[in-house]
């Protein structure tokens, strides 16, 4: 398992809440197409994107982005559409007639930036393949999803009338001793730094919640962006199973499993539900999928985000970068793909019950109902 494109895709750089914008530009007008920029990153989509997008439909979504430039500006003429191959290959000289088509409509429409077209063919392949993952940062810094996503559901909704039993810290960590013996536990991120560890905070605010008579587990990940991988965090609660699938383009599927030494004491195994909605992704779901999978967590509330991959990235000439997801996760135990879709909840419930509903469950699985 590369750990190293798994730690950038857990961090939901896009999976959550990317702005949209217009492809950047330059001043000068230009017929320049930046045909090399765009070579690179159609040879990286093709060659990386685990979903195996063809180049037919890269290379038709392309031109169609940069005609749609055409239309915003109130601009001259078309092209015809080659006829490109459908394959899951690099095409060289299918990319060269896409290039030039791309080139003829730059000459009849000069307002029209090299760096826009640039952007906007790129935008445009990349949406053959949409991942919450996979998405291109031009050069000004803005980010284009491949996904457009605008989450509807909520941010966790700590009970402001119970003090944290932890104080409140970079992750917005908040640990409530709620009623009935619920420890409530939320945090925005999964971070892992040089002088922060999100397990190591969230495992102090177990002992304070422990200490102060918790007899349940509620963990509520609406808002959590992601980060670091939860595998350690999963491995507390489980005793060394299968936590899920990284499927590679290739065919080739490597399982991840629980560290059997990381599991907690006997008083830390609680029963434990997991509040989602789409507001959260990634890491989040990572960890639920570990647990819900092997049934040791309830879901409660509404489908998560869906953004179970890693993704690699590679650097452009001018400083823009492209992203492109190379792994997805999927269900170790039952095979289930939950990318792009997102984990159900076992039980639904609106944002502005989900707690009581959460609690609810867990005071029946404490009292042995």
């Amino acid at each position: 398992m590369r750990w190293a494109s798994l730690l950038l895709a857990l961090c939901v750089v896009g999976c959550s809440e990317v702005p949209a914008a217009a492809p950047s530009g330059s001043p000068a007008p230009t017929v320049d197409i930046k045909r090399g920029k765009l070579d690179i990153a159609y040879s990286y989509l093709l060659d990386t994107d685990v979903h195996r997008v063809s180049s037919k439909a890269a290379l038709i979504a392309g031109l169609e982005a940069v005609r749609a430039e055409v239309r915003r500006i109130n601009g001259l003429g078309d092209v015809a559409t080659p006829a490109f191959r459908d394959v899951n290959e690099i095409v060289p000289e299918d990319f060269r007639a896409f290039a030039d088509a791309v080139a003829g409509l730059a000459a009849k429409n000069p307002q029209l930036t090299s760096d826009r077209i640039a952007d906007a063919a790129i935008v445009g392949m990349i949406s053959a393949s949409p991942d919450c993952h996979t998405y291109y940062r031009d050069k000004t810094g803005v980010a284009y999803q491949s996904r457009p996503r605008a989450p509807s559901g909520s941010r966790a909704q700590p009970p402001l009338s119970i003090a944290s039993v932890v104080p409140r810290d970079e992750t917005g960590l908040v640990a409530l001793p709620l009623p009935n013996g619920i420890g409530y536990i939320t945090f925005n991120e999964f971070l892992h730094t040089g002088t922060y560890d999100t397990a190591a905070a969230v495992r102090q605010a177990l002992d304070a919640l422990l200490a102060a008579g918790a007899k349940a587990w509620l963990f509520d990940l609406r808002g959590n962006t992601g980060g670091d991988p939860p595998v350690k965090m999963t491995s507390w609660f489980l005793n060394g199973q299968s936590l899920f699938q990284a499927q590679r383009r290739t065919g080739v599927a490597d399982t991840t499993s629980a560290v059997a030494d990381l599991r907690l004491p006997d008083a830390y195994q609680l029963p434990i539900a997991i509040i989602l909605n789409d507001r959260g992704g990634s890491s989040p779901e990572v960890f639920a999928l570990g647990l819900h999978e092997n049934g040791r967590a309830t879901i409660v509330g509404q489908p998560s985000a869906g953004c179970l991959g890693a993704v690699h990235s590679t650097l452009l000439s001018d400083g823009s970068e492209l992203f492109v997801t190379e792994i997805e996760l999927t269900g170790a135990i039952t095979g289930s793909r939950y990318n792009g879709v997102g984990i159900p909840p076992d039980v639904i419930a609106s944002d502005d019950t989900a707690i009581a509903v959460a609690s609810t469950i867990l005071r029946d699985r404490i009292a042995g109902r």
